[in-house]
This record gives C-alpha cells, structure tokens and sequence, in this order.
C-alpha cells in the first residue's frame, strides 16, 4: 500500500513539475476535473498532455483565460478552489449536471466578462460575492433550482449588459437594484416567484432591449416610466397577477402602449 501510494505521490510530482502555467492554476483545474468526475466527461482530459491540450482550456501568456465545458457531463458540485484561475476572462459550464451552492469564492475571479451556468442542479442562494466581478458583462444562470433573493451587491455590476436567471426560484420583490446597471440590456427574470408592483425605477434603464418576466406573481400596473425605454423591443409579461392585460410585444413598443385597451383593440396578446 506505501508502495502504490509513493508512486502516486510521484507521478503527482513529475505531472505538476512539467505544468506550462502556474501552479496553483494546474491544480485548480485538476481538482475541477476530480469534483466533477472527470473519468465519465464526455471529453475527458488526458492528464499527461499539456494543459494548453486539454479540451475546453484556453491558455493566453501563460495563464487559463477561459474555460468552456458546456454539455460534457460535468457532474458533481464546482470546487471552490475555481478560484484559483484568477485571470479567467469566460466560464462556461452550462447543460451539464452540476449541482451543490455556487461557490462564494467564484467572486474572486476579476476579469471574468462571462459566466455561463444555466441548465445544471444549482442550489442555494446566489452567491453576493459575485457583485465584485465589476468586468462581467454576461450572467446566466436561468434553469436551475437558485432561491432566495438577489443581492444588492449585484448593483455593482456596471458593465453587466445580459442577465437571465429564469426558471428557479427566487422570491421577493422586482430586484430594484437592477435598474441602476447602465449597460444593461437583457434581463430575464421569466418562471420565479418574484411578487409586488414594478418599481419606476425601470423607467432609468436606457439600454433595456428585452424584459422578460413571464410567469411570476408581479401586481399593479406597469409603471409609467416603462414608456421612457425607448431601445425596448421586447416585454414578456403573460401570467402574473396585473390589474390589467397587457400584452407583449417582440418588435418595438407600440405607440401608447401603456394606454392601449385590448377589449377593444384587435391585438395579439400572450393568450393567443
């Protein structure tokens, strides 16, 4: 038993001697590939080769700038030595069966502009810890099993331009701090359990292009200052609790759309 265990020791040894970048950055990704049963990948990597040879990595001046994995049968929880990759510019790890928290220490990542986990098991609360990635520029997380509410921290996020966290479970009211994001153009809220009146604050969104948020348990009336976005060419709105219908639109507002009647207009709305 010392025997086979000095000569894993070894060959751990001589297999991290050779490692074309740092250290600490081999062996993060190591343990990303045991965490996450690495054996049964769909492409797996061969631990012998260089790592500039392992699918999915992409190396730049000696470092991992990004990681793409996406439908591999990834499987296991994300280790929170992912942390260790610090100049990684894009993770991407979707349609895979991960499961488990996001790992807090993900915030740590800095110059990570994309960050893809959607389609996996995630649970737990989101992470508050990745209102630091000031870079991120694109956020999904939507079909997972996410609750609880989104961070304020998340109003850091100033170069964030697409945000879908559809399909979990999230509570609580529309996300306020959300509206404060300059470059935001995307954001997809659709199949939660987020509840009360849209905040007028939405009406600040100048870069807004598309606002799903379907299925939830949004009330009121759509606030006046949805009228302001004038880059908005899609609003998804169908089954929430509205005091009035309205329908959604895939194109560009209508003119006066907040004020249109659909009893007496000849529209389509999301029930057709």
């Amino acid at each position: 038993m010392k025997t086979i265990l000095l000569s894993c020791i070894c060959l751990l040894s001589s297999f991290f001697a050779m490692a074309d970048i740092p250290l600490s950055e081999k062996k993060a990704l190591v343990n990303l590939y045991y965490a996450t049963d690495g054996e049964h990948w769909k492409i797996p990597w061969n631990l012998n080769e260089p790592t500039e040879a392992w699918y999915g990595v992409t190396i730049s001046d000696d470092h991992v700038v990004a990681l793409y994995l996406p439908s591999n049968n990834l499987r296991g929880e994300l280790p929170s030595s992912i942390s260790e990759l610090r100049y990684l510019k894009e993770l991407n790890l979707a349609s895979n069966k991960l499961g488990g928290p996001i790992p807090r220490s993900i915030g740590q990542l800095r110059d990570l502009k994309s960050l893809e986990l959607f389609l996996n098991e995630f649970i737990g609360y989101l992470p508050a810890e990745i209102g630091n990635l000031k870079q991120l520029q694109f956020l999904s997380l939507y079909h997972n099993k996410l609750k609880g509410n989104v961070p304020s921290t998340y109003a850091k996020l100033e170069n964030l331009e697409m945000l879908q966290l559809g399909r979990n479970y999230f509570t609580g009211y529309f996300p306020k701090q959300l509206c404060s994001l300059p470059n935001l153009e995307h954001l997809s809220l659709h199949d939660n359990d987020f509840e009360g009146e849209l905040p007028v604050e939405l009406g600040q969104m100048d870069n807004l292009e598309e606002l799903i948020i379907t299925n939830n348990k949004f009330t009121g009336y759509l606030p006046k200052s949805i009228g302001n976005l004038n880059k908005l060419t899609t609003l998804m709105l169908k089954k929430n609790d509205f005091n009035k219908e309205y329908y959604s639109f895939t194109d560009r507002m209508p003119v006066g759309y907040l004020s249109i009647d659909i009893e007496n207009e000849s529209v389509i709305t999301d029930h057709n």
